[in-house]
């Protein structure tokens, strides 16, 4: 791996919202054996905060402040020392905890795009990005409605998914933040057509050489033969027999109600669902702690956590890591597929 020293993958970590649970489900994560036999790593965030999150909850680790990240892949490792890269000056009044603000919303934004540009740059090896909020990213004065859409721009502007991998499932989204009554115009053949060569790429390179993806239908019982609407008959299928003339393995649409329970029990690799509720639902209702979000057709491996900043308990010693240690798990094993497969 380009990025790394040893056989471990390096990931870089995006601290997220500085008010939130983000230092301490980083730190946490990094505190467990699992964790560190399988990777190394760097956090871009700030140190301190992420030194007294350690202190909150007993841990056996620090965070050491690092000047330069171009000798992060040099410099030795120390799996109780994790090294820490600044970019942003913390603000004299420090970070509002647990609340809304607009130095969060900034720093956030500086440490997402510092972390990027070490993995762009073969500094680390994938992308793991704790949750911010978007609110204060608004307050900050960005309009990027998510993560999701912030990377796609910082990776030159390249067309993406969201996939939620959970439970036994991984879900890709057709559409992802907008109003309910906006997807089905949004829905189209050619956008389907891009959402299936992309989850195909990725998956290739990183699960399976012949992914078997299934698609729902936007409607209840995937219309029932366009009794319940015609987006199924006239976008949805074109798409898949589209995608079948062209090799991809694809069948569908399905109704949502079933399609889920079908790969679990091994029938498909992938679903693609058309809606944000429509795969989220059933991946945090499976592995509500487990579950991470997974970014298709970036440059890039990039994980992060199925969850959000968690205000109400930020600072308290008490959030749950199980979801940023799978995401750091799961980059780590993307980083050695794409090793092996380079």
């Amino acid at each position: 791996m380009s990025g790394s020293v040893g056989p471990l993958p390096r990931i870089a970590i995006s601290m997220g919202d500085p008010g939130g649970v983000g230092p301490e489900v980083t730190a946490r994560a990094l505190a467990r054996e699992d964790v560190r036999a399988a990777l190394t790593a760097v956090v871009v965030g700030d140190a301190d905060l992420l030194n007294a999150a350690a202190k909150t909850c007993s841990l056996p680790l620090s965070f050491q402040a690092v000047e330069d990240p171009a000798a992060i892949a040099t410099a030795e490792t120390h799996p109780h020392q994790i090294p820490v890269f600044e970019p942003f000056p913390r603000p004299a009044q420090g970070y509002a905890m647990g609340q809304i603000a607009a130095d969060n919303g900034r720093a956030a934004h500086e440490w997402i795009t510092s972390a990027v540009g070490l993995v762009r740059n073969g500094t680390a090896d994938a992308l793991v990005t704790a949750p911010i909020a978007k609110e204060a990213m608004f307050a900050a004065g960005f309009t990027f409605p998510g993560h999701t859409e912030l990377l796609a721009r910082l990776c030159d502007d390249c067309d993406v998914r969201m996939m939620l991998a959970g439970g036994g499932l991984r879900a890709v989204l057709e559409t992802i933040h907008m109003a309910l009554t906006d997807v089905p115009a949004t829905i189209t053949q050619e956008s389907l057509r891009r959402t299936l060569d992309i989850t195909a790429i990725w998956a290739e390179r990183y699960v399976a050489p012949h992914p078997r993806i299934a698609v729902c239908g936007l409607n209840p019982h995937a219309g029932e033969g366009g009794h319940f609407g015609r987006e199924e008959i006239d976008v949805i299928a074109p798409a898949v027999q589209d995608a079948r003339t062209r090799g991809l393995d694809v069948s569908g649409p399905f109704p949502a109600d079933t399609i889920f329970h079908r790969m679990r029990e091994g029938e498909f690799d992938f679903v693609v669902a058309m809606y944000h509720d429509q795969a989220l639902i059933p991946v945090k209702t499976l592995d509500f702690h487990g579950g991470v979000n997974i970014t298709l057709g970036l440059p890039i491996i990039r994980v992060s956590p199925d969850h959000g900043t968690a205000f109400n308990i930020a600072g308290h010693g008490c959030a749950n890591e199980s979801s940023m240690a799978s995401a750091l798990l799961h980059a780590a094993n993307f980083a050695r597929r794409a090793a092996e497969t380079a």
